[in-house]
């Protein structure tokens, strides 16, 4: 994937922060965006934020980062004692110490939203605003069954990461066909086999988040939630409770058989949305 005539391998970054290698993007220039992922198998930031980042860059300086336990960072790292998204938080504060970049942007997708609201919360001299795709306050749903189908595929994948299995997975995550591409799913399936991965996910599960709603009423920054109205990993009764919780925030859902990757099936809207949203 290029940007601009610049490849992610040209962009391809590494840093430590607590003896836990991270890799990243850096690509752009203007206020600093960090773009994150999620959780499922073969999960990556570059993949989640190729279909944006040209128009982001535009505007920004735009980092995608790779989480420990995915893509190119560190397989081998261990949660501990912390909860996930304080575990991830503490390593997005080293690489912004590491850069010297006072404040960011976060833009955090399905598992990482947690992050991201959790930094914003500990940390408010440090955020500027925050996007959160097919991701809330977390917490039980109650008009869904839980786990739903496409959290179920990922279990699936995981115990038998064979490509049929990816392919079911991602018509999970892609409801529309002719959005799912076959490129799309051997890049997923490709990231899915990089050594110590799937291992890797297991240490940093969507599980091992905790649970911010006892601490949102804290959270200072803006936040711009968006959503699929067909998402099958997330349902979108998520984007209600976002709404209804967190402090300052406004919400855009997508019907039409919108799922979960809303910044990739709307690319051209979305990137509107978050330039306008950031830039003002």
């Amino acid at each position: 994937m290029a940007t601009h005539g610049i490849t992610k391998e040209a962009t391809d970054r590494f840093t430590q922060v607590d003896g836990v290698k991270i890799h990243y993007n850096d690509v752009g220039s203007g206020p600093a965006l960090f773009t994150f992922h999620g959780g499922g198998p073969g999960a990556n930031a570059w993949d989640n934020t190729k279909h944006n980042i040209d128009a982001l860059a535009e505007h920004f300086r735009v980092l995608p980062m790779d989480m420990p336990g995915y893509g190119f960072s560190d397989k081998d790292a261990k949660l501990g004692d912390e909860s996930l998204d304080r575990m991830w938080g503490r390593m997005v504060l080293g690489v912004m110490d590491n850069l010297g970049i006072e404040k960011a942007h976060l833009y955090g997708s399905s598992q990482s939203g947690p992050t991201c609201l959790r930094f914003g919360i500990e940390h408010p001299d440090r955020i500027g605003k925050i996007i959160l795709q097919s991701s809330g306050v977390g917490g039980p749903l109650l008009f869904n069954p839980s786990p739903v189908e496409g959290i179920k595929s990922l279990g699936i994948f995981a115990a038998n990461p064979v490509r049929s299995n990816m392919e079911y997975m991602m018509h999970l995550f892609i409801p529309k066909d002719e959005l799912c591409t076959e490129d799309m799913i051997e890049d997923r399936f490709q990231a899915a086999l990089i050594p110590g991965h799937l291992e890797g996910r297991l240490e940093f599960s969507a599980s091992k988040n905790s649970d911010v709603t006892g601490d949102i009423r804290r959270l200072k920054a803006p936040v711009l939630v968006v959503w699929g109205h067909q998402d099958r990993m997330v349902p979108v009764e998520g984007a209600f409770k976002a709404l209804a919780m967190i402090p300052d925030v406004r919400v855009h859902i997508w019907g039409g058989g919108t799922g979960h990757f809303v910044e990739y099936e709307h690319a051209e809207e979305f990137n509107r949305l978050v330039i306008d949203f950031l830039g003002h």
